[in-house]
């Protein structure tokens, strides 16, 4: 048999009753948001990844075509195309990010060379 307590336990359980003692409040812990470019990073590599099935990254950067800082797609290791001026740039790492031009157009492969 099932004692009043276990009872009042199960009837707790199954109807989402409170116990009539106030219950104790923790401390609010505060919530890092996202930044909106972080959100909207992830939600096109997400995009990109589940529907075309390709790691797509975003960027901030500048470009140096039309000297703006802006966002910067990849789809290719190193390579990025401004979203203003759509021009392919070319990301190097040395101490620093910097972007700079690319002069031989067929470096990704995908355009036919002169």
């Amino acid at each position: 048999m099932l004692k009043l307590k276990e009872l009042k336990i199960l009837l707790q359980k199954y109807f989402g009753i409170s116990s009539p003692k106030p219950i104790e409040t923790k401390k609010p812990t505060l919530v890092k948001g996202a930044k909106p470019h972080e959100k909207l990073s992830s939600i096109v590599e997400e995009i990109g990844k589940d529907i075309f099935g390709v790691r797509v990254r975003v960027e901030w950067g500048r470009c140096p075509y039309c000297e703006t800082t802006t966002q910067l797609l990849s789809l290719y290791s190193n390579y990025f195309r401004c979203s203003l001026c759509h021009e392919t740039i070319r990301q190097y790492v040395n101490g620093h990010i910097a972007y700079l031009p690319i002069d031989d157009k067929s470096a990704l492969g995908n355009e036919p060379k002169a």
